[in-house]
């Protein structure tokens, strides 16, 4: 059994050892759900040099993983740790199998998305970048006490710290809140942490503030110019029920 942290390297180093011992990779904590097979033999990928490894599989499988040392190593990284953002059940089944065909058939076999699982693996990451990008558009933080800024974001991922790095040097010396259900994620000088939610969700609730944004997008709106197939790419449709302004796109789409 091959453990390691949900982290990139982690993961590159457990599908190293999958490799080199034939055997299952899995996260701390998940080796209960490998049945029998949490019974073999135990490598923890962590405590690996990734330099051993990569020496270890050309001798072992005769497989050459020296790319994993430079430049496709960190970009195969980055989509690992893009992939550990998307919102699904079966996202580690899908990183490690597409680490698996990286090292089989070559970087370019994965990071070009050659492979199905390297095309969902791909597809995920860019999933969670669009995200990222669409909130840092998307997003209006209210005012609260204490030089703080308040905005309650609607995610499909976990991209919510990813948005909050974003939006830091925009915002230097500022707090800095996300409302994620009934948790607050707070960034300031270079740190993340969470809170209860509560005592920020007044300041969600400044009805001069929304006045003040549809009066905006009111003022840019051209009557006899609409195209709601272009304001559905600028704004997806499954924002429409969060932005301030989707009471007049729905208007305007149904008219």
């Amino acid at each position: 059994m091959i453990i390691c942290s949900p982290a990139p390297w982690p993961i590159i180093k457990a599908a190293l050892l999958s490799q080199i011992h034939n055997d299952l990779p899995c996260f701390h904590g998940e080796q209960d759900s490998l049945g029998l097979f949490k019974e073999t033999d135990r490598y923890d990928a962590d405590t690996t040099a990734l330099t051993v490894l990569v020496r270890q599989l050309a001798d072992t499988c005769s497989l050459d993983a020296g790319w994993l040392l430079g430049m496709p190593g960190q970009t195969l990284a980055r989509l690992i740790f893009t992939n550990l953002r998307y919102q699904a059940n079966d996202k580690g089944a899908v990183i490690f199998s597409a680490v698996e065909q990286a090292l089989r058939y070559g970087y370019s076999y994965c990071c070009c998305g050659i492979g199905d699982i390297s095309r969902i693996f791909l597809s995920r990451a860019k999933v969670v970048s669009h995200e990222v990008h669409k909130m840092t558009g998307f997003i209006r933080f209210q005012p609260a006490p204490d030089n703080t800024l308040v905005a309650k974001p609607k995610l499909f991922h976990q991209t919510g710290d990813l948005i909050l790095k974003q939006f830091a040097p925009r915002y230097p010396n500022t707090r800095l809140v996300l409302i994620l259900e009934n948790t607050a994620l707070v960034f300031i000088n270079g740190k993340m942490s969470s809170t209860d939610a509560k005592p920020f969700l007044p300041y969600l609730e400044n009805q001069d503030f929304t006045a003040a944004w549809e009066t905006y997008y009111q003022s840019q709106y051209i009557a006899t110019r609409k195209n709601i197939r272009l304001a559905q790419h600028a704004i997806p449709k499954k924002y429409w029920d969060w932005l301030t302004e989707s009471k007049i796109l729905e208007s305007e789409a149904s008219n």
